[in-house]
Parts: structure tokens; sequence; C-alpha cells
């Protein structure tokens, strides 16, 4: 038995806990004084505050009460005229109707300041309009002259008696397009509460007005909708505002719900040039209050509120002012201080009696805090390591309930499922040692992100030697950036940048002390919680790859190469002149070409590239392969046929694909764009109607961009064609994604160039591998010149 666990039962125990006591009793002692002064102290503040703070709130809100009416009582003409004017402009003789209108605005701007204009439009495209021109009043018709519309602006004095007359183009004015006529059309069957239509505050460029218009729209006698609008400046409300006096500094101002200023301080240079009123906001800089009470507001909806800033607490008051489309939010704030500057002063006096007993006490407290903080620490760490060793014994019981796990004939992906999940790594890959020991073979590759599997690529000892060199040292390699180190950088280029992944974890696989695999780790976020998965792991499939070297080495004892074999192999041997077919059926120029004819090599930056692409068109039946390939053959010849019609630049075929140039110059060329989208109806017609008379599985893709592409002019003569890039890419993309066999998928930049010519439909949004999300387009045909497209 250990000496400190004998115990002396003749120790008397009662000092130590007098010891105990005389320690806890003073602590106990100073936290219940500290309390009692606290609780009183707190009690004393929080009442004579929250008094404070009442008193304030009540005053805000009859304050805010005052301000609502005087709104309301400002925007009100608007609701009262827009119903008046659809009783008196119903009847069929329009001269009439309008004579009534042009009335009714003067009277009106006469008498109300703060009303700016009036609009009068029916379902024909008439317009009339009366405002104000300095102290007289301007009727504006908009009428055809000389075969073309004009403004007809007639000024006349209160009285309607005529002064002066001039006219401007209306040339493009249409009002049934205006947001103010379509919008009160839409809401002509709705309730009488509900049928004005009030627009977004905005800047009127003729009379530097910040304006919002209301309109209401009903039906003459003769049948002609009509709409009816009022323009109600905000300017007078900016300076009712300004003039409000809110405390001893507070302020008020008039928002909508995305923070725009409607009313207020911030417009107070409204009218003056260069200043843009539609595009004012609260500034979270110096308006730091306001828009906090905006954000609660959006959550809480009415009601009072505190916010501290600045040092500072401010009681706000948020209330809206419903104005049909979008609600207006009314403001207020002002210094906790204008109202309860007293409640500070016994604050602080109490704080200076308090602080020294508070001072001892916190002294006293830090120890107990520290020891309590090492203490929770502890338990944390203590159940992070539970949690850890349950994770990983849940992800081991099911590895090791796996059927075949130790049989190397039989895959696993759950292995890098496995711990690419307990390393949150981006990919995890399992590699074996071929028995040559100079070549690493991918058992299994899974994609965290993408949730898929891959298999089959190959290392060789030769183009990686500083892989092999890591694996041969037997311990895991933690590479930060696998970029920077010598030893593993054509590693990261040829596996990791495919995803660009930079960090990798190496742990190489040992059976018996000998090398017979490796396991990558890439971006992982967990390394080091998963060291244990991924040694067991390491040693299950140590077990595996032994084997399956085994049986490789007695397969080739087994089966020898004969003397003759051997002989053949290592003996040199002539070899047939290799011989490079191109797969052209379209070249540039003539038919017979000089190296010269061919575009230098480069980038061009903008190249119309269309690529059909065949699936279904391997078959391992010799009667079915020999129709499918006189298919293929009678479509090829059809497709030549169709791109010399359209002289397109160049065919080119490559497997199942044939990519189509419409030009290759430095310049972008909407000619040979709309040459291959031609060709591409072409296509897509000749291929349906060739398909649908056979009975075949064969189908078709088209994808069409516009986009750059690398141009390179091959071999020792330099007459071999050649590209590659984005623009290739993205229509081979497009061609394998298209939803549907026998459908023409356009990248959004082809769109751009060909919509004006072509019809489209939009297919949505199409996800392009290292580029991003893009919309791409389905081409339907080809419209009339100067047509829109119907996306």
């Amino acid at each position: 038995m250990l000496t400190d666990e004998i115990v002396d039962p003749a120790i008397d125990t009662t000092g130590r806990r007098w010891q105990l006591f005389q320690f806890i009793g003073p602590i106990l002692g100073v936290i219940l004084v500290i309390v009692t002064i606290a609780m009183v102290t707190l009690y004393t503040y929080r009442t004579m505050r929250e008094g404070a703070i009442t008193l304030s709130r009540n005053l805000l809100r009859s304050q805010q009460r005052y301000i609502t009416e005087e709104v309301s009582h400002y925007l009100s003409p608007a609701t009262g005229i827009s119903f008046m004017a659809s009783n008196m402009l119903t009847g069929d003789d329009q001269k009439q109707n309008v004579a009534t209108f042009m009335t009714l605005g003067r009277s009106v701007l006469r008498d109300m300041p703060h009303v700016d204009s009036f609009y009068l439009a029916d379902d024909q495209g008439h317009f009339w309009m009366t405002s104000r021109r300095d102290d007289d009043y301007e009727e504006t018709t908009m009428q055809m002259e000389d075969g073309a519309p004009y403004y007809r602006h007639k000024v006349t004095d209160k009285d309607g008696r005529f002064i002066s007359t001039d006219r401007f183009s209306a040339e493009g004015y249409d009002p049934r397009l205006r947001l103010w006529y379509k919008k009160a059309v839409e809401r002509e069957s709705r309730t009488p509460d509900r049928r004005l239509f009030w627009t977004a505050p905005y800047l009127h460029l003729s009379t530097r007005q910040f304006i919002v218009t209301a309109s209401l729209a009903f039906q003459a006698l003769d049948g002609h909708k009509i709409v009816f609008a009022i323009n109600i400046s905000l300017n007078q409300l900016t300076k009712f505002v300004n003039s409000l006096k809110v405390g001893k500094s507070g302020q008020a101002v008039i928002v909508d719900l995305d923070g725009h200023v409607i009313a207020g301080h911030n417009m107070a240079d409204i009218g003056k040039p260069g200043f843009d009123a539609a595009n004012v906001r609260l500034d979270p800089k110096t308006q730091p209050v306001f828009v906090r009470a905006l954000d609660v507001f959006r959550v809480m909806g009415d009601g009072s509120g505190l916010v501290h800033t600045r040092g500072l607490n401010y009681v706000t008051i948020a209330a809206a002012m419903p104005l049909a489309k979008r609600s207006w939010v009314l403001l207020l704030n002002a210094p906790e201080n204008d109202f309860a500057n007293f409640t500070q002063v016994v604050k602080h006096q109490t704080l200076y009696f308090s602080i020294i007993i508070v001072g001892l006490a916190l002294v006293l407290a830090a120890g107990l805090i520290y020891q309590g903080r090492r203490v929770e620490n502890l338990q944390k760490k203590l159940g992070s390591f539970a949690t850890e060793r349950k994770e990983d014994n849940i992800i081991l019981l099911k590895i090791i309930n796996t059927t075949g796990l130790l049989d190397p004939s039989k895959e696993q992906p759950y292995l890098c499922e496995a711990l690419a999940d307990r390393s949150v790594a981006r990919r995890v890959s399992i590699w074996r040692l071929l028995s040559d020991g100079n070549r690493l073979l991918c058992e299994d590759m899974f994609d965290r992100e993408r949730n898929a599997h891959r298999l089959g690529m190959e290392l060789t000892k030769t183009g990686h030697p500083g892989l092999f060199e890591c694996l041969e040292d037997g311990h895991l390699i933690d590479v930060p950036n696998a970029e920077d180190d010598p030893r593993l950088q054509s590693v990261q280029r040829v596996v990791m940048r495919m995803i660009d992944t930079h960090h990798l974890v190496l742990l190489p696989i040992l059976e018996e002390h000998h090398l017979v695999g490796a396991i990558m780790v890439e971006d992982p976020n967990q390394i080091t919680e998963s060291e244990r998965v991924m040694t067991l792991v390491a040693s299950i499939l140590a077990v595996r790859f032994g084997q399956a070297q085994e049986e490789d080495k007695h397969t080739q004892e087994a089966s020898p190469l004969p003397p003759s074999v051997a002989q053949q192999a290592s003996a040199p041997q002539s070899r047939p002149p290799m011989r490079i077919i191109e797969g052209f059926l379209l070249r540039s120029g003539e038919e017979e070409h000089h190296p010269n004819d061919l575009p230098e090599s480069g980038l061009y930056p903008s190249v119309p590239i269309m690529v059909l692409e065949f699936s279904e068109a391997y078959s391992a039946n010799h009667d079915a392969a020999r129709v499918m390939l006189d298919l293929v053959s009678e479509l090829t010849d059809k497709i030549q046929a169709i791109a010399r019609e359209h002289k397109l630049f160049s065919v080119q075929v490559a497997g199942n694909r044939f990519i189509f140039l419409g030009s290759c110059s430095q310049t972008a060329d909407s000619e040979g764009a709309a040459n291959i989208a031609d060709a591409a109806i072409g296509i897509r017609e000749a291929c349906l109607m060739t398909i649908s008379q056979t009975n075949t599985r064969l189908m078709f893709r088209i994808g069409i961009d516009v986009g750059a592409v690398l141009v390179a002019r091959l071999g020792q003569k330099r007459d071999v064609f050649n590209l590659w890039g984005e623009g290739l890419t993205m229509a081979g993309a497009l061609a394998h994604n298209v939803p549907d066999g026998g459908q023409i998928q356009v990248s959004d930049r082809a769109y751009q160039v060909l919509q004006g010519v072509f019809l489209f439909r939009l297919r949505g949004e199409f996800f392009l591998p290292g580029s991003g999300i893009a919309n791409s387009y389905i081409l339907a045909g080809k419209g009339d010149i100067g047509a829109t497209d119907k996306t």
C-alpha cells in the first residue's frame, strides 16, 4: 500500500474542520455583505430608473401619436381626392372629363401646397397632367402632332385663363408602362381600402421635389379604363419632422423597412443640386441608435426599448405607419440622461461607497473562480475525450462488422468514408503498393463534399520519388501545404490540384515493417482526433494488401513467361512509323492545307464553339455494333454537309463527340456564333429524322458556348490543329448535362450574343466545376430578325 493512502486513526480531524470553517466563514460573510449592498443599490437604482424611463416613454409615445396623426393628415388628400376623382371622371365625354380633371387639379394645387401634381391616363395611351409653374399652373396633354407624339404645355392662371403654350417631344413615353399605372390596374378589383396603390418615394426631376405617388384605377361609362394619380411632395414633411423637439437633444426620423429615409434631418439638403434623395439611408456610423431601433422593430414590431451606444443609453420608440404597398416606420430617440440624470448621481454615490468592499470580495472570489475554471475545463476535456472515444468506438464497430473485411478481393468503400467523416477531410484515398514495389495503385478515393468514390489512379516511383521516400520512413507525415514541400509537389500537382486541396496527411501502411500501401488525407480539420481510427484502418489494410501481394507473387511464379516470349520482350523490335490521323471532318480554308493556313497558337478570348455528344453509341454485340456504325457514318455525312453549308470554321471528331468552331479570330464574331447556331438547328433536325427511322437507342445532345480557348499548332511540321480551354469545357459540360436527348443547351455568354436572332427558353441554373453557377438556355429555333427572344 502507498504511504499516502495510510490513515492514522489517532489524528484529530476537528482542527482541520475548524480551519476549513475559518477559511470559508469570512468568504461567506464578505459575499453576504456584497450581496446585501448590491441588492439594496440595485433595487434603489432600478426603481428610480424605471420611473424616469416610464416617464420618458410616455412623453415619447405622446410625441409619436402626434407625429403619426400629422403624417396621416399630410397624406390623407391622396385617398379622398382619388376616390372623388373616380366619381367625377367616369363620363363618356373625354373632353369634359379632361376639363374637369384640370379644374380639380388647379383647385387642389391652390389650397394644398404639399400636393405636387396630378396624372390622368387611359388604356388607349392618352396622358394628361396638371402641376404648378411658379405662381401659375401648367396643364399638359400628350397628343400627336406632325405624325409624332408631343407634350403640349398650356400655362394658365388660377382661374384657368390662358397665358402661354409650348411643346416638347414625347417620343418613347407610354403611361401604360409606368409602375403607377400598371399597379393601379392590378388593384382595381380589390376592396376600396386596398385599391389605392402607393409608389416608393422618388425624386421628381422637373420640380426637384421628393414625392410619393398614389394611383387609383376605375372604368368610365364608355368602357375604357382610367387611372388617376396624385403626387404628394415629402419636402414639407421633412421640414415638419426636423422642427420637432424630442426631449433636450432627441431626434425623430421616418424611414421604410429597408432603412431608406423618408423624412428627417438626413434630408436637410433636399432640393439642392447633386443631392439624391431617393438613395438616402440610415448611416450606421452616425445613427447607430436609429439603426438598432429599426432592427428591433423588424423583429418585435411596435414598441419602446433601450439602446446602448457611444457610452450612453437611449430611449427609443418605433411605430409603424402603414402605407399600402410598403410600411413607413417612425423612429424617435432621446438620451436617457435627458429624463433620468438624477438617477446617475445616486448610482455614482452608491458605487463609491461600495467599491472598497466589492474590491475585497473580488480578490477573495478570484481564487475560487480560478479553481472553478480549472475544474470546469478539466471536466470539459474529459467529456470531449469520452465523446471522441464513443465516436471512435461506433466507427470501429462498423468497420469490424463489415463482411469480408480482410478479403482483398472484396471492395470496402466504407473505410475511406469512415476516415473522411472522422477527420472531417475534403478527400481520403487508399493506395496499394504493387508487387514490383515501384507503383502505387489507388484502391479507393472518396470525395466527402461530392459523396463520390473513384479508383484506378496510379503513381510511379520514377514520377514521384519524393512520395516513396516519405513512405519508406514509415512515419505519419503532416504537410500543411504540399505545394511548398519538394518531396510532395508532384503529388499536389497530379492528385490534389484537381479539387484544389493543399493540406496533406500521409500515413504509410506497413506489414511486418515492410511498406505495402499508404493512406492520404487531404485538407483534414480533425486529424489529431482521427489518429486512433487511422491506425486501426492502416492495420486492416496492411493485412489486406499483404495478402494481395502474396497472391500476385504466387500468380507470377505459377505462370512464368516462356523463354521465347521473354526474349521477344527484351529484344528491340522494329516498329512501323507513327501516323497521326487528324479527326477533322472540316478544316479551315481549302481541301489541301498548308501549315500556314492554320490559326496562330495562342489565346483566343471569344470563340463560338459547339460540342455534339452521342450517347448509347457503344455495343458489345457485333451485329448491333455494325448497325450503330452505319448509322453514325450516315449521320456524319449529313453533319459534314451541314457544316460546309453554314461555312463553319472546322469540325473535329473526338470519340463520341464532334467539336465545331464557328470561327477562330482574336475579335468577337457574332456571325460565326450565328452560323454555329444555324448549324446546330440543322444537325438536330437531321439527326432526329435519321434516328427516328431506325430501331436504335442512339441519342445525341448539343452544347454551345462563346468563350476563351487555347489554340496550338502541334507536331514536327506544326500542321496539327488542336484547342482546349474554358470554352470547350463549358460546351462539353452543357452537352453532357442536357436534360433531354435531342436538345441544344446554350450558355449565358452564347445567349447574350444570339438572343436577338434565335428563340430560347430558360433552363435554369447550371453548375460547372471550377466556374460556379450560371444560367443556361435551351435553343428552340430561329426567330425573325429583330424579334425579342422568349425565355
